[in-house]
């Protein structure tokens, strides 16, 4: 399948200036056929009676003003004219030229060249032809008028009665007896129905409308496409040349869209290409109207779903009640079981909000296994996805369980890489059962995505995976976990007898599995340094740290005083309210 541009006078001839003209414009040999002029002496090029007329002007107004004389018909009398009047028409393309009396012979003919004259009597005045001109240009200006306001009409009925795009689509494709798309702005079909030309197929149709149609911004406003009429174009489906309609919708200099007919002939009669086009023109502001409500109404959707997944992640219902109905309306099983993935990084390339809560949305059809459910949400700079479990997957298998949810974060992982082309970090809470028991995964994911960040841990991990912070957590935030790490560390990191930085090298050491060289290099520093600050460490805390059981004991405050400071921070922005 293949397209070919044609410009509007494709379909529509055009006058002699090059510029397409509407079907039944008023015309220069139109309008010599009127009873005034019939009898004027014609000069000059013929070819040129069709060009369009819209008003007629005198000498007087042309010599006062520097406007534009395009489609402006100019009476002048024949005492008027000079040497200079042809340059002065010539350079403002006036459309053609009447003039009252006999003038010289020169001066005629060099009018001639560039206009077509009609020489009357002098006795016919300026404000008899100005009338004529006016009523036959206005009469026809009332008939597109009057039936712009019948099209107006039809399509705002069902607007009104909220019959939605389907019901436009048709409702074109009846009045032009066309097929009928409706696209957004991103050139995808939204709306077609075929017409008369059953032959068409809406697979062709978008694919030939998105070849051609032009990119537009979203804010339109300024730009070249804004506020011109429909253009007209030749197709080409599988052999077969038709003529399409476009017209951008575009509402508050903002591009929603298009409107499109395509008329199954390559060269529809002039009426009816007339029809079309104030179809299309009264089409956009009906569709994109019918669009923006359409949006507002996802929009306004989009915001309670996002409120309640919120209420989800931080408990945050008044009871059991509240959370069975909400969960109920969103085809949420409150029994079912459900992980919470926890994902960061986002912020270089995720620009605004706006990026971020596109993201969620796009995540909630990242593919994973069948019969489950994705809900996402943004948590400040965070993406969360609470995943419901296939309904077979239940926590009593909790390998089964924890599995399924890895899977799913690492495709998550991958997925919102390829689509922000960095690195994200993610991780995940253990799976529960119940939609009110959420926050607890939520809860667990933030930590472990907290304690990833710290460790500087490279792969996708959920709370599970470090099994030894899971293990420790209750005894970290229990006063007796507390008062151990406490005693374990402040001596370390007490400024008194020069202690400074003994907490990082007995942290080094710890690290490096009680190797002396090992934990030197690290800090970058000399072993018998690393030896020194061993001994003076040893001295404070009144152990000896080459000691297998003493390296255990504060090996062990420092996890519990890394997993207190990272629970604590991270109940402070989930707690419930």
């Amino acid at each position: 399948m293949s397209r070919t541009l044609a410009a509007d006078h494709a379909a529509s001839p055009d006058d002699s200036s090059g510029r397409a003209r509407p079907y039944d414009a008023l015309t220069l040999s139109r309008l010599l056929q009127e009873r005034i002029l019939r009898n004027g002496r014609i000069a000059g090029d013929r070819a040129r009676g069709d060009r369009t007329v819209t008003w007629c002007v005198s000498w007087e107004q042309v010599v006062t003003s520097t406007e534009t004389l395009h489609d402006i018909l100019v009476y002048v009398r024949a005492d008027q004219l000079d040497k200079s009047a042809a340059r002065t028409l010539r350079d403002r393309d006036a459309a053609g030229l009447v003039i009252a009396g006999e003038p010289p012979r020169r001066c005629l003919d060099e009018l001639a060249r560039d206009f077509l004259l009609v020489v009357i009597d002098a006795g016919i005045g300026y404000r008899e032809l100005n009338r004529l001109v006016a009523e036959l240009s206005l009469a026809r200006e009332t008939h597109v008028l009057r039936y712009g306001q019948t099209v107006h009409r039809s399509l705002a009925e069902l607007l009104y009665h909220g019959a939605g795009l389907e019901a436009l689509c048709h409702r074109l494709a009846r009045l032009t007896g066309c097929a009928a798309a409706i696209l957004d702005s991103q050139r995808r079909l939204m709306e077609f129905v075929p017409g008369r030309a059953r032959e068409l197929r809406a697979d062709d149709v978008a694919s030939a409308l998105a070849d051609h149609l032009p990119e537009m911004p979203e804010d339109a406003a300024g730009t070249e496409h804004y506020g011109q009429g429909p253009s007209v174009w030749v197709l080409r489906f599988r052999g077969s040349a038709v003529t399409g309609l476009t017209q951008p919708i575009v509402l508050g200099g903002r591009h929603d869209g298009w409107v499109a007919l395509i008329e199954p002939t390559l060269a529809p009669h002039p009426h009816d290409l007339a029809e079309h086009r104030v179809v299309v023109e009264q089409a956009v502001t009906i569709v994109g109207t019918e669009m923006l409500r359409l949006r507002g109404i996802e929009q306004a959707e989009e915001r309670a779903r996002g409120d309640f997944v919120h209420a989800l992640l931080h408990g945050r219902f008044s009871n059991r009640h509240d959370l069975d109905a909400r969960a109920a309306h969103y085809d949420v099983r409150v029994d079912a079981c459900f992980g919470v993935v926890v994902a960061t990084g986002l912020g270089s390339s995720a620009e605004s909000l706006n990026d971020l809560f596109a993201l969620a949305r796009e995540v909630t059809t990242t593919p994973a296994r069948s019969g489950s459910l994705t809900m996402a949400t943004v948590v400040g700079d965070l993406l969360a996805v609470i995943r419901q479990q296939d309904p077979s997957v239940r926590t009593d298998a909790a390998d089964s369980a924890n599995q399924a949810l890895a899977e799913y974060a690492a495709t998550l992982e991958r997925s919102v890489q390829r689509r922000l082309r960095q690195p994200v970090a993610v991780a995940y809470g253990r799976p529960v059962n119940g939609a009110a028991q959420i926050f607890d995964s939520y809860r667990e994911a933030r930590i472990t995505l907290a304690l990833r960040n710290q460790l500087e841990l490279g792969a996708v991990c959920g709370f599970q995976d470090l099994r030894v912070y899971a293990t420790l957590a209750d005894l970290a935030g229990s006063p007796q976990g507390r008062r151990y790490a406490a005693e374990m560390l402040e001596p370390l990191r007490s400024s008194r007898a020069g202690a400074g930085d003994l907490a990082e090298s007995v942290q080094a050491y710890l690290a490096a599995g009680g190797n002396v060289n090992a934990a030197a290099r690290r800090l970058h520093i000399h072993r018998n340094t690393m030896l020194y600050k061993l001994e003076r460490a040893s001295r404070i805390l009144g152990l000896d740290l080459r000691g297998a059981e003493h390296q255990f004991a504060l090996w062990l405050a420092y996890k519990l005083d890394l997993l207190a400071e990272t629970t604590a921070a991270v109940d402070r922005d989930v707690k419930p309210t």
